[in-house]
């Protein structure tokens, strides 16, 4: 908390507001590991849904996909949903139908129920991010931002981590149907803890927000936007050259992300080099430990170092792109001992996406900014969605060969991502930068 509190405002409430803000924080971060667990385990159990499910390539890849249609489609309705009933409500509401989905999943007996489960995990998980990020625009001031949302996507990564070699060990033990029934009811539990503890804002608690407690107007454009519409602030945005850049730039890297890290990276390392499923698990596990760390880093060096949301994911970016080219073009010949270390930097350098929502963010009304992450939102998803769809495409197009996938057909697959992540890179270097603006309170 700053040193001195702004006259008229109670030091007693100003130091229980910064306490409580972090307890509310704290509750979402615990619920966002969960929705990364969803989000990317079936990477880890994917030769047993194509075993017993007679998937192929592209039906697999249909099946991962299902969660990350109903989750972008839910994006708009997440922030509309944070800005009218408050992130409490939605979060509570929505995690129990992600539970359901998740539990529905291990005890489905057909196709069908397995992408009716999926289906429901994406839908529910969907209205968590969104929530998350109102929760930081009521409690937080906006030269944190960037990096609360790295300390946020670092948390979810832990999600990743369970869900590569600890979920791939406790599918050994129990199957990999207990592994998700048990999933779905510590979520309920997840969901009734959030409900009884997170609140929207400060005022809720009879607390002061940062902005009385600094005497500075972090969020000037607000009085501005009381004289206008909702719809007037979605077409302003749909207008911003930033908001379609930055949505390019979101969709080739999380969409690479997701087809590689969440579904197709074990498939590969089995097929093509013969390793064990845990070996290949335990690989795998680098890339959301470097994540993690590259998601606080990136929004670290956002608000701290750089201090640009442009740079940060533009640098990050490019060095992205160049870890991918052992994966395009050494496909069949990387040394096994060196997936670990690459795992580790492809992961770190991809959380390069941090600052985007902050760049969305800076200079949107607070009744507007959920919203306009969640329109951002949006396209992450799609990317995740189409990538796993379409490398599955690709494979398949080139068939199979004595069961597996040839080195060709993974080659393929990876220079389609190599290629269009440069051009979500040149997408970001067009973009305009943005500061959050603060000015001192009229006397």
């Amino acid at each position: 908390m700053s040193a001195k509190v702004a006259a008229g405002v109670d030091p007693v409430k100003a130091r229980k507001m910064i306490t409580y803000r972090w307890i509310t924080y704290g509750m979402f971060l615990l619920t966002y590991i969960f929705v990364y667990f969803d989000r990317v385990s079936p990477a880890v159990v994917a030769p047993e849904l194509m075993k017993e499910f007679g998937l192929t390539a592209t039906t697999l890849g249909i099946l991962s996909s299902m969660y990350f249609y109903p989750y972008a489609a839910m994006q708009f309705p997440s922030g509309v949903l944070s800005d009218k009933i408050g992130p409490r409500l939605s979060v509570s509401m929505f995690f129990v139908i992600a539970a359901i989905g998740t539990a529905l999943f291990g005890l489905s007996q057909t196709f069908g129920w397995c992408i009716f489960g999926r289906f429901l995990m994406g839908v529910g998980v969907a209205v968590v991010w969104m929530p998350c990020m109102k929760i930081l625009y009521n409690w937080f001031r906006p030269n944190e931002l960037a990096t609360l949302t790295g300390v946020m996507l670092t948390l979810g990564n832990v999600g990743a981590i369970l869900a590569s070699a600890p979920l791939a060990f406790l599918v050994g033990i129990v199957g990999w149907r207990n592994s998700f029934l048990w999933l779905g009811a510590f979520m309920v539990l997840i969901s009734i803890v959030d409900y009884l503890i997170v609140r929207n804002k400060p005022a809720d608690m009879g607390y002061p927000t940062v902005s009385e407690i600094d005497g500075i107007d972090y969020y000037p454009a607000q009085t501005a936007a009381q004289k206008t519409t909702f719809k007037e602030n979605f077409i302003k945005l749909l207008k911003m050259k930033n908001y379609w850049l930055i949505s390019l730039y979101a969709f080739v890297i999380y969409g690479t992300v997701m087809g590689f890290q969440g579904l197709w990276f074990i498939p590969y390392a089995q097929q093509i080099y013969g390793l064990p499923k845990q070996q290949a698990a335990n690989m795998l596990m680098f890339w959301p430990i470097g994540m993690a760390l590259g998601c606080f880093a990136a929004g670290y060096a956002s608000d701290r170092i750089l201090k640009s949301r442009r740079n940060t994911s533009f640098y990050g970016m490019l060095i992205y792109v160049a870890t991918w080219i052992p994966i395009a073009f050494f496909t069949g010949s990387i040394p096994v001992a060196w997936f670990y270390p690459l795992l580790f930097v492809m992961g770190f350098f991809c959380g390069a996406y941090v600052p985007n929502y902050a760049h969305i963010a800076d200079g949107q009304p607070t009744s507007f900014m959920a919203t306009s992450n969640g329109m951002l939102n949006i396209w992450y998803f799609v990317g995740g969605a189409l990538y796993q769809a379409l490398m599955g495409v690709v494979l398949d197009y080139y068939g199979k060969v004595n069961g597996k996938f040839p080195v060709e057909a993974y080659q393929a697959t990876f220079m389609f991502c190599a290629a269009s992540l440069v051009v979500g890179a040149v997408a970001m270097y067009f973009t305009t930068d943005s500061k959050p603006i603060i000015t001192k309170k009229a006397a």
